[in-house]
């Protein structure tokens, strides 16, 4: 199914901040996570997602022969037969990569992230929302 170029965007962008929204969640109380919520549309409307391609340096491994090689005879009837093989080693070579990067989640994370504390603690006299149970 193809969608329009716009809704491709809408979608990623939708995506990338549900993704962002879980990733700032991770192991936090409820209480905190509707700090976070609370927090969330104000930021996004600070700081939107700007997705920019850029060319990141990856390293991947490949098999390069060492110019040497390993033979193994056995015995077939009244003949011997040898098989050799090429020895290689493993090396690592680096190669360019285009990724898609939001230029403000950073920036956008840690705004969310300091409001949700400053509720917390407003609230719950702490930054991690924590309740006495």
């Amino acid at each position: 199914m193809s969608f329009p170029i716009s809704v491709q965007t809408k979608m990623k962008t939708y995506l990338t901040v549900l993704l962002s929204l879980i990733a700032l969640s991770g192991c936090a109380t409820q209480e905190y996570k509707a700090a976070e919520s609370q927090c969330a549309p104000q930021a996004y409307r600070q700081y939107p997602v700007i997705n920019q391609r850029k060319i990141e340096m990856r390293t991947r491994p490949v098999e390069v022969p060492t110019g040497k090689t390993k033979c193994v005879s056995k015995p077939r009837g009244n003949q011997v037969e040898t098989i050799c093989e090429d020895i290689t080693e493993t090396r690592y070579e680096q190669y360019p990569y285009e990724v898609t990067v939001d230029v403000n989640a950073d920036t956008r994370n840690n705004v969310i992230r300091a409001c949700a504390r400053n509720i917390c603690f407003k609230s719950y006299g702490n930054v991690d929302c924590e309740t006495k149970k």
